[in-house]
This record gives C-alpha cells, sequence and structure tokens, in this order.
C-alpha cells in the first residue's frame, strides 16, 4: 500500500469519525462473552434499547446504522444473529434495486431469537416471539409466534402455560414440573 493511499485513508477515516468509533464499539461487543456488556456497548453504538436486554458474542447489528435499529425490553439475541437496517447496492444492482434504502427494525419484547437467525431490513417482530436458529426473517412476524425456516415463516402460535404474579421479578421465578 502506498503512502498516499494511507494518507487518504486516513483522512477519511478523520472525517467519518463516527463511523470509525462505532466500528470499534462493534468490534468490542462481538468478541465480549458478557451479554450485559455487549448490550451497553451496542447501545453506546446507537442501538435504541430497553431494559434487560441480552446479546451474545458474535452479534452483528447493522454497521452502518445502528440506530435503525430497535429493541425492545426482556429480548435475548443467542450468538452470531445478523441484524441489518438498510440496503445498499452495488452500482450493477442499482438499476434493479433502486438507490440505498434504510428501513428501521423493530424487535418487540420479550423475544427470543435463535443462534445464526439473519434479520432483514424493515422487519417488525411482535412481543414474545421465538426466531428459530439460522431463520431468516424478511417479512413481519406478528405477536406471540414460532418462526422457523428461510425465509422465516409463522409455524406456531405460542400459548401461556404459566402464570406468573404481577409482583414477581424475572429473577425470583421458579417453575418445577413433574
Amino acid at each position: 500500500m502506498k503512502l498516499r493511499d494511507v494518507k487518504r485513508s486516513v483522512s477519511h477515516a478523520w472525517k467519518h469519525n463516527h463511523l470509525v468509533y462505532s466500528y470499534l464499539l462493534l468490534r468490542l461487543a462481538m468478541i465480549s462473552p458478557f451479554v450485559g456488556l455487549n448490550a451497553w456497548l451496542h447501545e453506546l453504538r446507537g442501538v435504541v434499547m430497553g431494559k434487560d436486554v441480552k446479546i451474545a458474542h458474535d452479534v452483528l447489528l447493522d454497521p452502518m446504522e445502528p440506530d435503525s435499529i430497535f429493541i425492545e425490553h426482556d429480548v435475548t439475541i443467542s450468538s452470531r444473529v445478523t441484524v441489518y437496517a438498510h440496503i445498499n447496492p452495488t452500482a450493477v444492482m442499482y438499476a434493479y434495486m433502486g438507490p440505498r434504502r434504510v428501513d428501521p427494525v423493530r424487535i418487540k419484547r420479550g423475544t427470543w431469537i435463535g443462534t445464526g437467525a439473519l434479520i432483514l431490513p424493515g422487519v417488525t417482530i411482535g412481543e414474545y416471539c421465538i426466531i428459530g436458529a439460522g431463520a431468516v426473517v424478511t417479512s413481519d412476524i406478528p405477536d406471540h409466534t414460532l418462526a422457523l425456516g428461510v425465509p422465516a415463516r409463522p409455524v406456531k402460535l405460542l400459548e401461556k402455560k404459566f402464570h406468573i404474579k404481577e409482583d414477581a421479578t424475572i429473577g425470583r421465578v421458579c417453575v418445577l414440573e413433574d
């Protein structure tokens, strides 16, 4: 790499330092084994997050548009999940797909996203959903739904089996089965 190219790269990075900052925080969150720290690092990047969000290691939340991802309370995101909120076609695909587009992604309260799932731009995942491992979510998922497959399709409506008292905290709930 020539010195001129290095100077150009450093100049570009300096002009767009918010992207460099966001990228460094993203990489820290991806290698950290601590779910609470990962959520906090993504929140520093601009991801809008509720309380008690758990994000495992190696989760990629849109590197370019983190502020277009909205995650509500009590969401759990497993390892190797990828969430994109933008589409940026190459010059060749521009004629087919049009210009760069940003569509917000919403993950509502109590949802669990399985390992390796991919969530595409413009998707809303309803409350208390389960997204299966390796699923590709291309369209909205309704509340209380188990969604699996490529593309992810609703498979089952989830029903409450246990009643938890309103004054109970999640950390103090214990379910005993025979």
